[in-house]
């Protein structure tokens, strides 16, 4: 095998920023007859006396860079009223969103943790508001749904995807290693592929509550398991490579594919020529000028906080997940 740079690939279509989404979804398309003042609710989770998080400073970039390209909608200004709660605090978060629907917001964006996401998610459906999600949602057959837009990709495709991927590389023996049971539901198609597909394949999970893969990744090298599928977020994968690199596991034997979508925002300078190959998912076009634009904005804007010192991340990304 060579010793290339680690290679990301990005099977997925390009879109604009994800965040950006939400004001061309629901605006671009009816843009004749708007009101002169639009009002959006936006609810965030936040440490108590905390900054602002990466969510919510994204959600303002979006509607004044809406604002600012007087083309998209020359007669209407979009304006905001943002909430903040503590984490898990559903109630909370249904008091806030009854408080913003009596201002008469067009859509409310976020909370993003569940339990907060599925009481605004109810009252979003009773009153037929739209409601933003950029959380994961496992779509059920009587899904009763019926207002909200979702920013994070359907799971079905993305396990599709992979499956696709493993075809592609044939990989006649893989090892999974999820975070949560979330996971689970998410690599469905691969996890049924050994009963109809010659594959076999070997299931773990990352240790709870710690940042410490270590023992699990000395297993699975003395196991000489080489095609791996992490699923986890990106911070979390920033720490596996890391640890993986000290223990002589980002060689060229190795292949691992990640199936967060913010690959492209961890720092890969460290493993550039170890040889070892990654393959990821993207859902931005970065070849496209308008998202390039978007994007160099952001970054000269310096909307997200940076990033904690030596946490693999790099500064400046807008990232899908936090």
């Amino acid at each position: 095998m060579s010793s290339s740079p680690p290679r990301l690939t990005a099977p997925m279509p390009g879109f604009l920023p994800w965040l950006l989404l939400l004001p061309f979804t629901l605006l671009l398309g009816c843009s004749l007859g708007m009101p002169h003042v639009l009002r959006f609710g936006g609810i965030f989770e936040s440490i108590e006396s905390g900054p602002s998080g990466a969510e919510e400073l994204a959600f303002k970039f979006a509607l004044n860079t809406i604002n600012r390209n007087r083309t998209l909608l020359p007669n209407t200004t979009l304006t905001y009223d943002i909430q903040r709660i503590n984490v898990f605090d559903s109630f909370e978060a249904s008091r806030k969103a009854c408080e913003q629907l009596s201002l008469g917001v067009a859509a409310i964006f976020g909370p993003s943790h569940s339990s907060s996401a599925n009481a605004v998610q109810s009252i979003s459906n009773a009153l037929g508001v739209p409601h933003i999600q950029t959380r994961w949602k496992h779509q059920v057959s009587d899904n009763r749904d019926s207002y909200y837009v979702s920013l994070y990709p359907d799971f079905s495709s993305l396990s599709r995807a992979i499956l696709d991927l493993v075809h592609f590389f044939k990989w006649e023996t893989v090892t999974v290693v999820y975070d949560d049971s979330t996971g689970l539901i998410r690599l469905q198609e691969l996890i049924k592929a050994p009963s109809r597909y010659n594959i076999r394949l070997k299931i773990r999970q990352l240790p709870a509550e710690t940042k410490d893969a270590k023992p699990l990744l000395k297993d699975m090298k003395k196991a000489k398991e080489f095609h791996v599928i992490f699923d986890c977020g990106h911070e979390m994968a920033a720490w596996i490579l890391k640890q993986g690199l000290s223990m002589g596991m980002m060689t060229e034997y190795y292949h691992y594919i990640f199936t967060t979508l913010d690959l492209f925002a961890l720092d890969m300078e460290p493993y550039r020529y170890s040889g070892v190959n990654m393959t990821g998912f993207r859902i931005l076009n970065t070849e496209s000028a308008q998202v390039s634009s978007i994007v160099e904005k952001w970054s000269m804007e310096r909307l997200q906080a940076p990033p904690k010192p030596d946490s693999g991340l790099l500064d400046g990304f807008m990232t899908v997940s936090n």
